[in-house]
């Protein structure tokens, strides 16, 4: 991922059970899939810190549900993307592309 965040812009899908933190070190890493998102997290998505890799590479995450029984998690270094809609469209060009 390091490699990629020298790249303008990624978007990456992260696998459920990847350690991530959304508290800013106040509490431990956890699974992705034990996040707790609001309503507005949802919509606008959040920003955490992969482990391993360095506290300044912050990230902005993306729950986007993709059926009733599947979730995609995905992640940008574009920290501006605020919508959950637009990171499901980008993802699924890079699906058919």
């Amino acid at each position: 991922m390091l490699m990629l965040d020298k790249l303008k812009k990624y978007y990456s899908p992260l696998k459920k059970n990847r350690l991530v933190d959304d508290t800013g070190g106040s509490k431990e890493y956890k699974r992705i899939e034990n996040l707790i998102w609001s309503q507005t997290e949802l919509k606008t998505g959040k920003e955490i810190k992969i482990k391993k890799i360095p506290k300044d590479n912050k990230v902005k995450l993306f729950r986007v549900f993709v059926s009733t029984n599947r979730t995609e998690y995905i992640a940008t270094n574009d920290i501006s993307q605020d919508s959950t809609n637009d990171v499901k469209k980008i993802c699924s060009i890079r699906v058919l592309g």
